[in-house]
C-alpha cells in the first residue's frame, strides 16, 4: 500500500480533494444532505459513540444523518446474521448505509476460520440489507491491527501484519457483496508510518492496546464522514473533548489522504456502469452530443465550460477555444457513473484524446475513410469498444463502419467516431 511520510505531503495533495470539496459545496450549498445509517457491530463501534461522532462531523458540514445501532460487546456477525433484533433493525428503516463491523480478531484469523466464520455471514447480512431495499449498501467498517498485533499467530504477530490480513478480508468480503469500505485500519497505519506524525500512533490506543482512545474514534468517524458524504473533513469545525486544534488538524488530514489519495485501496465494490459511451461532432465552435448508453439511463452531460444540459441528445457553442473535459451522467440500479473525453476546440475544429505520435482524421468520418499518418510507426491495433481486434497493421487508409472505435499503439489509445 502507498502512504505518504508526512503531514506536509498529505497537505500538498490537498489542492485535488479541496477541488473536490468546493464541487460539492457547489452542489449541495442550498440543500442539507440527509444520510440514514445503522450501525451493527460491537464495542469497535459502541467506543466513545462513534456514530454520534459521525453525526457531529456530518452537522458540522451541513449534513444530518437519522442512525440507529446495534453494539453489544464481542459481538460476532455470526450471532448477528441470526438475531431477531438485527434483523428487525435492518428491516425497519429503507437504510442508506449500514455498517458491518466483525469481531476485532476473526478477519484477521486463518482463511480455514473466515470462510466459514466471516465471509458467510457478512454475505448473510448483506443479502439482508438488499433484500430489504436494493438501494441500501452495506458499509464494512474495515477495523485495525491491535497496537502490537495478535500473538497467537506468527502471521499476525505485529501491528502491520494484522492489519494487512484485517484490511484483505474486509476489502474481499466488500467485493463479494458488491458494497463499500470504510478503511479506517489503513488510517491507522499511516500514523503508524508518519515520521512526523501530529498523533502519537500509541495514542490512538487505550491502555488494552485494542479498543480506541477519542483520537482514535476520531480518525475513524473522519473517514466514515468522507465515504458517507463523498467529501472532506479538513476544515470541519467540530473537535470533540480530549483532541486539541492542531490534532483534529491532522486527523482530519489523515482521512483525507486515506480516501482520496491512496490510490491501492478500492472503497466502492458496486458493479460499474463501465460500457456507456457518447459521440461528438464539432461544427464552428458548436458541439452534437449524443450518448451510446447500454446500460441504465442516460442523466446529464457537463460541457466542461461551467455549462451543462439534461438533454439527451444536446448541443452546446463553445465562446473559447481551449481543452475540454465533457462529462455525461448516466444511472442504473441505485447508482450513477460518468464517462468523460477532452474536446479540445481550435480553428480547426474538434480532437479527442490527441496524442502526438500519431495523426488521424478526419475524425469523426462520415463516410468511414480515415486516414493515418503514422510518423515513423510501424504497427498499430484497432479495436471496437468491446475490446474484439479488427485491424493490425500500418495501413494508411482504413474503410470502417459507422461505430466507435479505439486505435491502439504502444502504451497510448484514441477514439476514432464514424458516423
Amino acid at each position: 500500500m502507498k502512504h505518504s511520510s508526512s503531514f506536509a505531503l498529505i497537505m500538498k495533495n490537498m489542492k485535488r480533494i479541496l477541488g473536490l470539496a468546493l464541487l460539492l459545496l457547489a452542489a449541495t450549498s442550498y440543500s442539507q444532505v440527509q444520510k440514514k445509517i445503522l450501525f451493527i457491530g460491537n464495542s469497535y463501534t459502541n467506543a466513545n459513540n462513534l456514530p454520534e461522532l459521525i453525526t457531529s462531523l456530518a452537522q458540522a458540514s451541513g449534513n444530518s444523518i437519522i442512525s440507529d445501532a446495534y453494539t453489544p460487546g464481542g459481538s460476532q456477525l455470526n450471532q448477528h446474521a441470526t438475531n431477531p433484533v438485527v434483523l428487525n433493525k435492518i428491516a425497519a428503516e429503507d437504510w442508506d448505509f449500514v455498517v458491518l463491523q466483525e469481531q476485532s480478531q476473526l478477519p484477521a484469523f486463518p482463511y480455514a476460520q473466515t470462510s466459514t466464520l466471516f465471509y458467510p455471514n457478512a454475505a448473510i447480512l448483506a443479502d439482508s440489507i438488499y433484500a430489504n431495499n436494493e438501494c441500501s449498501l452495506p458499509l464494512f467498517y474495515n477495523t485495525w491491527g491491535r497496537q502490537v498485533g495478535d500473538p497467537q499467530w506468527d502471521s499476525i504477530n505485529t501491528f502491520q501484519k494484522m492489519n494487512k490480513r484485517l484490511f484483505e478480508a474486509y476489502s474481499l468480503a466488500a467485493e463479494q457483496a458488491g458494497a463499500m469500505l470504510s478503511p479506517i485500519g489503513i488510517g491507522f497505519s499511516h500514523v503508524n508510518q508518519d515520521g512526523n506524525a501530529i498523533v502519537n500512533f500509541n495514542d490512538l490506543y487505550t491502555n488494552d492496546g485494542s479498543h480506541p482512545t477519542i483520537k482514535g474514534s476520531y480518525l475513524a468517524a473522519c473517514i466514515f464522514n468522507n465515504v458517507i458524504f463523498s467529501g472532506i473533513s479538513t476544515g470541519n469545525t467540530f473537535v470533540p473533548n480530549g483532541i486539541n486544534a492542531a490534532e483534529a488538524g491532522y486527523l482530519q488530514g489523515v482521512a483525507d489522504h486515506v480516501v482520496y489519495d491512496v490510490d491501492s485501496i478500492q472503497l466502492d465494490f458496486r458493479p460499474e456502469l463501465s460500457n456507456n459511451d457518447f459521440t461528438v461532432v464539432i461544427n464552428s465552435g458548436q458541439g452534437t452530443f449524443n450518448p451510446l448508453i447500454s446500460e441504465g439511463d442516460f442523466d446529464s452531460w457537463n460541457f466542461g465550460d461551467g455549462q451543462t444540459s439534461t438533454l439527451e441528445n444536446a448541443t452546446h457553442t463553445y465562446t473559447s477555444n481551449g481543452t475540454f473535459e465533457v462529462v455525461m451522467y448516466s444511472s442504473a440500479k441505485c447508482q450513477t457513473d460518468s464517462v468523460k473525453q477532452d474536446v479540445t476546440i481550435s480553428t480547426l475544429g474538434v480532437f479527442l484524446e490527441e496524442l502526438s505520435a500519431i495523426n488521424v482524421y478526419p475524425n469523426p468520418s462520415s463516410n468511414g475513410m480515415i486516414n493515418i499518418d503514422l510518423n515513423g510507426l510501424e504497427t498499430y491495433t484497432v479495436f471496437t469498444l468491446l475490446g474484439k481486434e479488427i485491424y493490425q497493421g500500418s495501413d494508411k487508409q482504413l474503410t470502417l463502419s459507422k461505430g466507435v472505435y479505439v486505435v491502439k499503439y504502444n502504451s497510448q489509445s484514441r477514439k476514432i467516431i464514424v458516423l
